[in-house]
């Protein structure tokens, strides 16, 4: 099953949702995750304003951009390495907050993951990361009408936006993916459910 998750790495509900599907794949064999970007500063970005996130002359320095840049150039190599760095960098954010633009503190995170260091140097170079992003974001919301993150893609093309706080852990994180699932392919009459009050006991 392939399951694709919409992301941005500033997100805490995204880091969330990593945690939790780190756990569901130990479980759910035939599960492979997808992870691809979805950038929410474009999404809040006023209407007025007409030039989008990555076309911005300044954006490259700003963090949430070399993030993304990043995450593309590792994408390049092994799947499994990139998502050991993908999950870094979003633990560089909300667990371990470390500033990313220092430097070496990408080529370190790359090289603990398993990538291929002097490759993973030449891809952060190259125009064009930014783009790609870009090409993510839009086919996510044409396709799919994203509007937030995480959001996961079904098989069937059922996209659903999802905040997990906290993740659920060990057998509870197993449990929740099977109910999710259950919901998207046996009850598609569910549009939305939002708690408005956590329950106590």
């Amino acid at each position: 099953m392939r399951l694709i998750v919409y992301f941005d790495y500033t997100c805490a509900y995204s880091y969330a949702a990593a945690v939790w599907l780190r756990q569901v794949v130990v479980v759910e064999r035939d599960l492979t995750v997808e992870w691809q970007p979805f950038v929410l500063k474009e999404t809040n970005r006023p209407s007025e304003e007409g030039v989008p996130f990555w076309k911005q002359p300044s954006v490259t320095r700003t963090r949430t951009a070399l993030a993304f840049v990043a995450g593309q150039a590792a994408a390049r190599q092994d799947s499994d390495a990139y998502d050991r760095f993908r999950f870094a960098l979003q633990s560089a954010f909300h667990d371990q907050p470390c500033d990313i633009r220092e430097p070496g503190v990408l080529e370190t995170m790359a090289r603990q993951a398993g990538l291929d260091g002097a490759r993973f140097d030449a891809d952060l170079k190259e125009p064009g990361l930014l783009e790609e992003v870009g090409r993510s974001h839009r086919h996510a919301v044409e396709q799919y009408a994203v509007f937030g993150t995480p959001t996961l893609v079904f098989p069937n093309g059922c996209a659903v936006y999802l905040k997990l706080a906290p993740p659920p852990t060990d057998d509870e994180a197993a449990r929740v993916f099977e109910l999710l699932r259950e919901i998207n392919e046996r009850h598609s009459a569910i549009q939305e459910i939002k708690l408005t009050r956590q329950a106590h006991p």
